[in-house]
């Protein structure tokens, strides 16, 4: 059977990024390496590494669709086509990640350079990554990667992955996303777990980002609503969008929207604290800074460096199944 195309409406939206942060006060370099003990089982608790970028992605979705439209494929499936110049193969942010005044390691997400095929699907292969600094890691040491195979037409998730290393804390999740059975499948260290139903289109909690991305307006003072599928269930989320600043980082000053994702239930980003993201106000919203609280100060995510990346042609995917 042949693709046909649907049109879709095509729903207005805006923009979003920015603050927050606990710095230490009175606290030099000697403080910093005794309190680096006392931090690391907060660390360890609120999994906050890769959960700030996590979280980053989770607030993403809860916006309306952008333009676009749908194909119904070989299998019947009614697959959403987004239209999409903000990101694209190649892309790579980098960021410092600061404990307080101190830079206590590194973290990114890129998109790989190449299309992958998943469930007769191609996707975006998007990697996200954590890693403490030598001096960190002689107390805490963290070696996180996260893997999310992203639909290349509809911006929504196939496949997520993630392992994380942190001190004496090592954990391995993969999900398997049926979308057309409306299925996902969860393994725990390779063994099979739990099957839980999802809603069409779910995002997890990396895709989520990069479907925000396309978004092309959103709302000072508003408040958002969506559910995010998270490792065995989906939960819902708030997301409210505080203000419009400047940001200075090392990779250069942003006009950014701010916002608040708010669980409304406990996941695997499960809430300790504030959680602020700033994405910034153009047609990229580049992800320019994240701020989380943690049992003794914050920690935050700034960008140092980032590179554009190259849209895929939907053109070129229309005869796929």
């Amino acid at each position: 059977m042949e693709n046909r195309r649907i049109k879709s409406p095509s729903p207005r939206a805006k923009a979003l990024v920015y603050d927050y942060s606990t710095p230490l006060k009175g606290a030099g370099p000697a403080r910093f390496i005794g309190l680096l003990k006392d931090v690391a089982p907060s660390l360890r608790a609120g999994r906050k590494w890769l959960g700030i970028l996590g979280l980053l992605g989770v607030a993403a979705s809860a916006l309306p669709a952008a333009d676009g439209g749908f194909l119904i494929d070989d299998t019947g499936f009614l697959v959403r086509v987004l239209e999409n110049q903000a990101f694209g193969l190649g892309e790579r942010f980098v960021y410092n990640v600061k404990y307080g005044f101190i830079t206590a390691g590194e973290s990114g997400i890129e998109i790989l350079p190449e299309l992958i095929t998943h469930r007769d699907a191609s996707c975006y292969h998007i990697h996200t990554w954590a890693k403490s600094s030598p001096t960190f890691s002689a107390f805490f040491k963290v070696r996180d990667d996260i893997h999310s195979y992203m639909d290349a037409r509809g911006i929504f998730t196939w496949y997520f992955e993630k392992r994380l290393n942190e001190g004496s804390y090592h954990d391995l999740k993969v999900v398997d996303y049926d979308q057309r059975g409306g299925q996902a499948f969860m393994y725990d260290d390779g063994v099979p777990k739990d099957t839980s139903d999802i809603p069409r289109f779910v995002q997890d909690a990396i895709s989520a980002l990069y479907y925000f991305r396309l978004q092309p307006v959103i709302e000072v003072g508003q408040s958002y609503f969506v559910e995010i599928h998270d490792i065995r269930k989906t939960y819902p989320m708030r997301v409210d969008v505080m203000a419009r600043e400047s940001v200075k980082v090392e990779a250069g000053t942003f006009v950014c929207f701010k916002v608040e994702p708010v669980l409304e239930s406990a996941g695997i980003f499960k809430q300790k604290g504030r959680i602020f993201i700033w994405f910034s106000d153009d047609e990229y919203r580049i992800p320019v800074k994240m701020d989380s609280k943690v049992l003794i100060g914050s920690i935050s995510a700034q960008l140092k460096e980032f590179k554009r990346g190259t849209p895929v042609d939907l053109d070129s995917l229309q005869n796929e199944k």
